[in-house]
């Protein structure tokens, strides 16, 4: 009993690899979508102050996990100091290396982040879950970089990494089903009406040059209620995923994306997109499949001129010692 238990772990941890490089593409989106947000941030806007206070509750009270917090290391005075350190970290994830100690410092400086900034949204809560999620991983890892490829072999300990591959899954179903029950005790979702007052919202509304095109169709209610439905019944099947075979995950992952980015264009809500776009990827991809980036391969048909060309327009020969001759 107990032998045949460990053998089927052992096959479990050799089918279910999970070191591969999308767990190096979900890091890297989690780091790009902090990185934006600090590098196109003044801290003004971060943290907001007045009259030399911190206006952010959390921060201005004395709670002590604020001496805990990456930004606030040296004191609110030097925000910009751990500022540009937290932008090399989160370069340093980036880039791959040494994920089993960059893996502490990324969560530490999401979360920070999270509690530190005024400027917040869903996606610096997604990823200071998911950064949290992700240490076993990173701890288990046998690369030096999150971006090689590696034999595949049964290793008790990548247990770890699958459990954590799990987790992920489980928390990113459980965003989608709250996302979508949680729209359903208000009346403009219910009613059909819901991104009609999205679209025109005053602060998260679409773009001007969109209003033109996107009026006509929010002139009509069909669409209007038709398109709200759907958005709930996305995310209900989003939240499906979790019982879906590779085969369904896959075809769902460009709608889910694609949906997303759609929020960038109409909402201009950027930082979310990366850190959902990283979930969706660990959830919905097979995560213990190498992803290849392929390269479109160019094919050169033979022209007329090109076939009457001079062998030695083709090809340079190989000197023997003797003259070339060319017979015409």
């Amino acid at each position: 009993m107990i032998a045949k238990t460990e053998n089927r772990i052992r096959r479990l941890t050799l089918r279910q690899f999970p070191y591969t490089n999308i767990v190096g593409i979900g890091r890297s989106l989690l780091a790009l979508g902090t990185l934006l947000t600090l590098l196109f941030n003044d801290i003004s806007i971060l943290v907001p102050m007045a009259d030399g206070e911190i206006l952010n509750p959390l921060l201005s009270s004395p709670i002590r996990i604020n001496s805990y917090n990456f930004y606030l290391l040296l004191g609110i005075e030097h925000i910009y100091i751990m500022k540009a350190v937290a932008v090399l970290i989160l370069l340093l994830v980036i880039s791959g290396f040494y994920p089993q100690i960059t893996c502490f410092l990324h969560w530490w400086v999401s979360v920070s982040f999270l509690l530190f900034s005024s400027a917040i949204d869903g996606g610096d809560q997604i990823t200071a879950n998911l950064t949290l999620l992700l240490i076993p991983l990173c701890l288990t890892d046998p690369r030096r970089n999150h971006w090689l490829r590696v034999e595949r072999k049964e290793r008790i300990w990548s247990l770890f990494g699958i459990f954590a591959i799990w987790g992920i899954r489980l928390q990113v179903a459980a965003i989608y089903f709250h996302a979508a029950v949680g729209k359903l005790p208000v009346e403009e979702w219910t009613n059909g009406t819901a991104l009609y007052y999205w679209f025109y919202h005053s602060t998260f509304g679409m773009p001007p040059w969109l209003e033109y095109i996107m009026y006509p169709l929010l002139s009509n209610f069909f669409f209007v209620t038709v398109a709200t439905f759907s958005v709930i019944i996305l995310e209900l099947i989003l939240m499906l995923g979790l019982t879906m075979n590779v085969r369904q995950r896959l075809r769902l992952l460009p709608v889910a994306l694609s949906f997303h980015f759609a929020i960038i264009l109409f909402h201009g809500i950027f930082s979310f997109f990366f850190a959902i776009a990283a979930g969706l990827i660990l959830y919905l991809y097979p995560v213990y499949k190498h992803f290849t980036f392929k390269t479109p391969k160019l094919r050169y048909a033979k022209s007329e001129s090109h076939q009457h060309q001079p062998v030695s327009d083709y090809h340079n020969p190989v000197y023997t010692g003797e003259p070339i001759r060319l017979d015409h």
